[in-house]
């Protein structure tokens, strides 16, 4: 009887770290475009994939991430005034654990808190939600706010990593983020030649797209030049800056 209970609430607790069955879209890797109720199986380390077939019935499948090209899961309902509720915004992470939302919440959350000074705070947040989604600490949208919190936190030492993956994101803002936050990274080991190198130069040349990643660039850049005593590349920044963002808060400082 022991036995038989264990397993029981074995189980249960299984099923209670499940996500709840949300609303999506995804593409597999072959191609092929499913309308779903998708839930992410921890355990398994896959998704249920449930669709409806053409007589009513109910097709489960598992399939694992690497098999999903992409992924459009259906907004939580309270999302838009969720954004100033800490709180719920901790609870949608947990209810949409690799479900998509898990990282809009983080970023959410880290954003709010970094407005706020606390960049450790934020960087818990975000870390918290990246054990059960690694891939929300490097491509998502939480990564950028995860790696400005890392940098003014001061907590640096798996940030490279971190930053190398995120280049090479299909998502160019992400991506131009991490150029940003290179530059970052390697200003606060006083570094001022590789930061303009390696982050904010790389992000003002390659990610024109990105204006407002592009623009925090320029101005770290000008800054970065004045610190080289190169005013003659500074102003170049400033200017390119002023013409080409002149309604950012960077062009405003």
């Amino acid at each position: 009887m022991k036995v038989s209970r264990y397993i029981a609430l074995a189980a249960f607790a299984a099923a209670a770290s499940a996500s709840a069955d949300v609303p999506a879209t995804i593409k597999l890797a072959d191609g092929k475009v499913l309308k779903c109720e998708l839930r992410w199986l921890p355990a398994q380390r896959a998704y249920n994939v449930a669709v409806k077939a053409s007589d009513g019935k109910i097709m489960d499948r598992e399939v694992k991430p690497s098999d999903i090209a992409d992924m459009r899961v259906a907004e939580p309902k309270d999302w838009k005034t969720a954004q100033n509720n800490p709180r719920r915004l901790q609870e949608i992470a947990q209810q949409y654990r690799m479900l998509q939302w898990d990282a809009e919440a983080g970023a959410a959350l880290a954003r709010g808190l970094l407005k706020q000074g606390k960049a450790p705070a934020a960087v818990a947040e975000c870390q918290k939600i990246a054990q059960g989604n690694p891939r929300a600490a490097y491509d998502s949208p939480m990564a950028p706010e995860y790696w400005r919190a890392l940098v003014e936190a001061g907590k640096t030492a798996e940030l490279p990593k971190l930053l190398d993956q995120g280049v090479r994101s299909q998502n160019q803002y992400v991506a131009g983020s991490a150029a940003l936050r290179r530059g970052d990274w390697l200003m606060s080991q006083d570094r001022v030649n590789d930061a303009l190198k390696d982050g904010y130069l790389r992000c003002v040349f390659l990610f024109a797209d990105q204006p407002a990643v592009r623009a925090e660039a320029a101005y770290k850049a000008a800054e970065a030049f004045e610190k080289a005593r190169k005013p003659m590349f500074a102003e170049k920044m400033r200017k390119l800056l002023r013409e080409k963002y002149p309604n950012s808060p960077w062009a405003k400082k």
